[in-house]
Parts: C-alpha cells; sequence; structure tokens
C-alpha cells in the first residue's frame, strides 16, 4: 500500500508539471525565450546568442544568466523543437525528480524514528510538495531557480547519506557545485548552508575526515570558475537587484547625518550611519518574506509568479506551518536543527535585492514548508487524539482548498495576467511572416520590453546569421536593430510617414481605425494588446 500512494504521489506530480505545459503559462516571457533561444544557439553553433563559445554565463537583456538551464534545454529543443514545451520541460522535468528526492531525503533525515512515523510524514511532505501552488508555478515554467532548487535538495540528501556511505560526499558537493550553476540565490545560500550543517553535523563530520575534506576541496575546484567569472560581467546581475545601491540608499542618509553633526545629535549620527542604514534595508527584506499576504494570500507582485487569488501556499498552511513548528521542537537536536537553518537561511540572498518579497528569489523555502507543514498534520492526527473526529473536516477543506487552486491557475490566471507573460508576441510574430516580403523594413514597439528575442525565437532566426549581424560592443536595452528589423517606441506622429515599413505597435501608440490597419492582437482579456500596420 505505502509503494502504490507514493507512486500515486509521483504521477500527481508528474501530470500536474505537464499537462498542457506548451499552453499554460498561456505564452513565454522574455527570459524563456531568451533561454530557448540561446539553448538552439548553442546546438546549432556552439555559441550563445553573442557568438561565445560554451558561455560560462549567458549574457542576457544587459546582465548574465548562470548556464545550467539553457545546456539542460539543448537535449529538449533537439529532441522537441524550438517551442514553448520544450523550453520548460527541464524545469518540469526537475520539478518531479524534487519531488521524488524529498521523498528520499525525509527518510534520511527521520532515520532512526519509528517507522510509522518516518513514514507517514514522509508522504505527508511528499504529497504537499507535488500539490505546492509554489512549487507547481515554478515547474511549469523556465526559471532557473527550480532547477537550483532540486541540487541544493539532492546536495543535502547526498550530505545526510554521507555518514553511512562516504562516497556520498562526493556527490553532495557535486549537486551543491551544480546548484550554482544553476541560479544565483544558491550562491549565497549554499555557502551559508554548509556552515550550518558543518555545525550542525560536526562531531560526525570529524569521523569523517579525510572524506570530508575531499568534499571541501571538490566544491571549491568545481565553483572556482564561477567566482572567477562573477568577478567580470556575470557580476552585473547583482549590481542591477542589489538594494545596496548607494545611488538609491544613500542620498537621504548622507542628508540626515550632515544634519546631525550640526545639531550634535548623537544618536541621529549613529541611527543615520551607512552601515546602519543598509543594515536595516537588508532586515526589512528579509523580513518581508514572512509576510502573510505574500505567504497565503496575494503572492508577490508579478502576476507569472503565482495564480491569481492565491498566495504562494495554501490558506491551511498557515495553521500547519505553526503546529509544525511546535512538533519540530520536540524533534532530536540534528532533525529540527536542519529543517529551521534552511528555513532562516532559504529568504537570505533575496533580502539583498529590490522588490521583495520575491518568490524566486526565495523558491529554497521549499521544501522546508512542506516538510513543517507535513509535521503539523501528522501533530494534529497523532498527538492530538481526542480531536481525531474533526480530521475528516480538516481533510475536506485541504481538498476545497487544492480544488480552489487548480480552478485559478487553469481558468482565472491566463486571461487576466496574459499581459504579464509577453501575450501576443506568438501572433504577431505569424503575421509579420506573412507581411515581411512585401516591406523593406519592419518597426517593432519596445513598451513591452525586449521584444527582439521573439522575432528570434519565433521565426527563428539562423543563429551563424544573428551572432554574425546583431552588432558588436554594448548594445543598450531599448536598442536593438538586425536585417529588416528596428525596435524601439512608436512615434506615431512621423512614424505614419514611413513608406513600405511595418508598423507594430500598442494601442496608446497607433490609432484605432488608422488607414493600413492590417490586424489587432490581443491580450486574452479582450483588450488590445498590439496593432500591425503597414505602410
Amino acid at each position: 500500500m505505502k509503494k502504490i500512494i507514493i507512486l500515486s504521489i509521483f504521477i500527481l506530480a508528474f501530470i500536474l508539471r505537464f499537462w498542457n505545459l506548451g499552453n499554460n503559462p498561456p505564452s513565454l516571457d522574455w527570459d524563456e525565450a531568451s533561454l530557448g533561444y540561446n539553448a538552439y544557439s548553442l546546438l546549432k553553433t556552439g555559441k550563445d546568442e553573442y557568438g561565445k563559445f560554451l558561455p560560462l554565463s549567458i549574457r542576457s537583456f544587459g546582465d548574465y544568466k548562470p548556464p545550467l538551464y539553457t545546456y539542460l534545454d539543448v537535449p529538449a529543443v533537439a529532441l522537441f523543437g524550438l517551442n514553448e514545451f520544450a523550453v520548460r520541460a527541464p524545469s518540469a522535468v526537475f520539478g518531479v525528480l524534487e519531488v521524488i528526492v524529498l521523498y528520499f531525503l525525509l527518510k534520511e533525515l527521520l532515520k532512526g524514528e519509528e517507522d510509522k512515523k518516518k513514514n507517514i510524514i514522509s508522504l505527508f511532505g511528499t504529497f504537499f510538495l507535488a500539490i505546492s501552488p509554489w512549487h507547481i508555478q515554478f515547474s511549469r515554467v523556465a526559471f532557473e531557480a527550480n532547477i537550483g532548487l532540486f541540487f541544493v535538495t539532492l546536495g543535502v540528501f547526498f550530505f545526510l547519506i554521507g555518514f553511512r556511505k562516504n562516497k556520498y560526499f562526493i556527490l553532495s558537493s557535486v549537486s551543491f557545485a551544480l546548484s550554482i550553476y544553476s541560479y544565483h540565490s544558491p550562491r549565497l545560500i549554499v555557502p551559508l548552508l554548509l556552515l550550518a550543517l558543518f555545525l550542525i553535523y560536526r562531531k560526525k563530520m570529524f569521523g569523517k575526515l579525510k572524506y570530508s575534506v575531499m568534499a571541501a576541496v571538490l566544491l571549491f575546484l568545481l565553483v572556482f570558475p564561477v567566482i572567477k567569472d562573477m568577478t567580470g560581467g556575470s557580476g552585473a546581475r547583482l549590481n542591477s537587484v542589489s538594494s545596496l545601491n548607494p545611488n538609491e540608499r544613500l542620498g537621504e542618509s548622507i542628508k540626515l547625518l550632515s544634519m546631525d553633526k550640526e545639531d550634535g545629535d548623537i544618536f541621529g549620527v549613529i541611527t543615520h550611519n551607512r552601515r546602519v542604514v543598509y543594515g536595516l534595508t537588508v532586515l526589512a527584506g528579509y523580513l518581508d518574506h514572512f509576510n502573510f499576504d505574500f505567504l497565503f494570500l496575494d503572492g508577490d507582485g508579478p502576476g507569472r509568479h503565482h495564480a491569481v487569488g492565491m498566495g504562494m501556499l495554501y490558506w491551511w498552511d498557515a495553521v500547519f506551518v505553526i503546529l509544525g513548528i511546535l512538533a519540530l521542537l520536540r524533534e532530536k537536536k540534528e532533525t529540527k536543527l536542519t529543517v529551521f537553518s534552511w528555513f532562516l537561511l532559504a529568504p537570505v540572498a533575496s533580502a539583498f535585492t529590490t522588490g521583495t518579497p520575491h518568490a524566486v528569489r526565495a523558491l529554497y523555502f521549499l521544501p522546508v514548508y512542506q516538510i513543517i507543514t507535513a509535521y503539523g498534520l501528522y501533530f494534529l492526527y497523532f498527538l492530538t487524539r481526542e480531536k481525531r473526529k474533526y480530521f475528516p473536516i480538516v481533510l475536506i477543506f485541504l481538498v476545497l482548498n487544492f480544488f480552489y487552486y487548480l480552478h485559478m491557475y487553469y481558468i482565472h490566471t491566463p486571461p487576466e495576467v496574459s499581459d504579464w507573460w509577453q501575450y501576443g508576441y506568438k501572433q504577431v510574430v505569424e503575421e509579420v511572416k506573412k507581411e515581411e516580403p512585401k516591406v523593406d523594413k519592419i518597426l517593432v514597439t519596445y513598451k513591452y520590453d525586449q521584444p527582439y528575442v521573439f522575432f528570434l525565437f519565433y521565426y527563428p532566426v539562423d543563429p551563424t546569421w544573428y551572432q554574425n549581424n546583431w552588432g558588436s560592443g554594448e548594445v543598450l536595452r531599448a536598442e536593438r536593430n538586425f536585417g529588416k528589423f528596428e525596435f524601439r517606441n512608436i512615434n506615431w506622429s512621423s512614424d505614419q510617414n514611413l513608406k513600405k515599413t511595418l508598423i507594430i505597435g500598442t494601442p496608446d501608440e497607433i490609432p484605432d481605425q488608422t488607414p493600413g490597419l492590417i490586424k489587432n492582437i490581443y491580450f486574452l482579456n479582450g483588450q488590445v494588446a498590439f496593432r500591425i500596420v503597414e505602410r
């Protein structure tokens, strides 16, 4: 029966991540299109879109992405072609694998506990991750963070096994290294998590000193190219999203500090000191991730990061997380410290960035929330026996909340947030392909950001040709021209006078019923996304 249950959970995880994967979310966003086209470029030429051979960082829109997702996407693009399903397939695969690894991680973490308790908490935790709104959301999108999460979880799993089978310390190092090649957040979280694990299991590790040192050296050697690369171009991403930007944070502080010194206000001098300002900024960003609205009601700001009407977790998680924390406090020292350390370190990397709370950068809360929730449900059922008569009511509420989420995700979310997904570019490209032979120039608006990558992806543009024609040196974010294409915002008062030109703009840029209007492209909510005009 246990095998049937766990197999059913794995199948459910697969269905929730793969069903209609190419169509929901309703469109690729620009990051997904970039990952897909760079995988296509690597497949065809061994180079990224800028012509760099087998890069350690994927240059994209003025910043640099860790490379692993793009390389993992190469086989999918080779097998399925350059399309939405192929771009998202690696994330879905690793999302399912994450669910599987969690089951075995929990079995290892709970080793020494009675079989009944170990089996029930392992099954609960695995099931909760399989149906997690947060995890499903990012398993169905080509976001590198999801790959990084899998390798972090795998790294912890191999680390725990290493105390029984020494060679797994080596595999743990490889897994943690791969997480660092996957996404930016593990570059801060993994060293801190490893430090915590060392402190928690230090007595055992000193008994495995040879393998511990070998694993540490191997990890350093594997990530050294990343460390070296971060001092160059790839550090641009951190600078672009950091909340500790002096230009933004220190102006007011310097002014107030000057006034404090003139007034002889010693307390003000201390509180307006830049170190205090930075510290409070990071602390505020960190605490944002425990916001009730973010976790249980509304999620974070971007519509791409959660289903409408839902937070990152289920409503019932709020109760079980509290119960789970109480239950964990009663666990053996190593178990509770491992879970709590992971839980407290998960949002650290995101705390240093703008736009907190941020569901992508803080994805490393998973699968810890599900582990804690599993403890909470176990605590409710098995440790409060007199309350068991209410348990069916609890289960009904869980099931209703789950089906509410599925309804919101599949029915309401696509039309309500299709604009967040840059919906309409695929339809625009289909029309442009028909009209291109008739015109000398194709002018595309930049209002929705990064339009060029959708034309590279959906045509698709030959990578060898593009590598030789994209330009050279630095390209400004809002300037990109190649072939017949020019990408910039539309100035209708002057651009309407262009000849033999196809103009693609927003309804704010191009008037309704303008002469030469070929077609309107609509968002899924019925609003006009683009107007296509031939002059």
